[in-house]
C-alpha cells in the first residue's frame, strides 16, 4: 500500500513513468527484502505441538516449534491450560457446512504461548478433561470455553439485479 500511494504522489507531481517504475520497483524489492526473514521467523517461532514427559503423570513439557522443538521445562512453569473452542453455523439456507476451531493458549510462568485456531472434530470436552487428568495432579488449571456464531450472509455487491441482459446500442427491435 505505501508503495501505491508513492506512485500516486509522484504520478501527481509530474514524475516521468520510467522514474515512477524504478521508484516502485526499490521500494518493492526493499519490502520484499525486509519482509522475508520477518515472515520466516515467525513462521519458525510457530509451535507445532507440545510434548509431556513421562507419559503417565508428567514432569516436564516442551513446545514444540516448525524451527527445532524447545528446551524441556518443569511441568510447574505452567499455570493454565485455555482451549477455545470456536464453531461457526450456517446462516438459515447456507450450504456451507459448521466449522469447527480449536485454540490452545499455555499460561506459562514467564509468559503466553498461542497454537492458532486449527480445524477440530473431535470432542473439545473430551480434550480438557484429558487434559485436566493428566496436569491437574501438577496444579495447572484447564479451562474450556466455546464460542458460537452464526456466519454472516454474504452482502450483495450491487444494487443491480441479475436475470437479463443488455448491450450498449441494441434497441431490442
Amino acid at each position: 500500500m505505501p508503495t501505491l500511494l508513492v506512485a500516486f504522489w509522484m504520478a501527481l507531481a509530474g514524475a516521468r513513468a520510467s522514474t515512477v517504475f524504478v521508484v516502485v520497483g526499490v521500494i518493492a524489492g526493499l519490502e520484499y527484502l525486509l519482509g522475508w526473514p520477518a515472515v520466516a521467523y515467525s513462521r519458525a517461532r510457530r509451535i507445532l505441538r507440545v510434548e509431556f514427559a513421562p507419559a503417565g503423570v508428567p514432569a516436564s513439557l516442551r513446545l514444540v516449534r516448525a524451527a527445532r522443538p524447545d528446551d524441556w521445562l518443569p511441568v510447574d512453569t505452567l499455570r493454565e491450560v485455555r482451549l477455545t473452542h470456536e464453531v461457526v453455523e450456517p446462516y438459515e439456507g447456507d450450504r456451507k457446512p459448521t466449522v469447527s476451531t480449536l485454540a490452545l493458549e499455555l499460561v506459562l510462568r514467564g509468559g503466553r504461548e498461542r497454537l492458532a485456531p486449527l480445524p477440530f472434530g473431535g470432542d473439545p470436552q473430551r480434550l480438557a478433561d484429558a487434559l485436566e487428568a493428566l496436569l491437574g495432579p501438577a496444579g495447572v488449571v484447564v479451562e474450556l470455553r466455546t464460542e458460537r456464531s452464526t456466519r454472516p450472509r454474504p452482502l450483495s455487491n450491487s444494487g443491480w439485479t441479475s436475470g437479463g441482459s443488455a448491450s450498449v446500442g441494441s434497441a431490442g427491435g
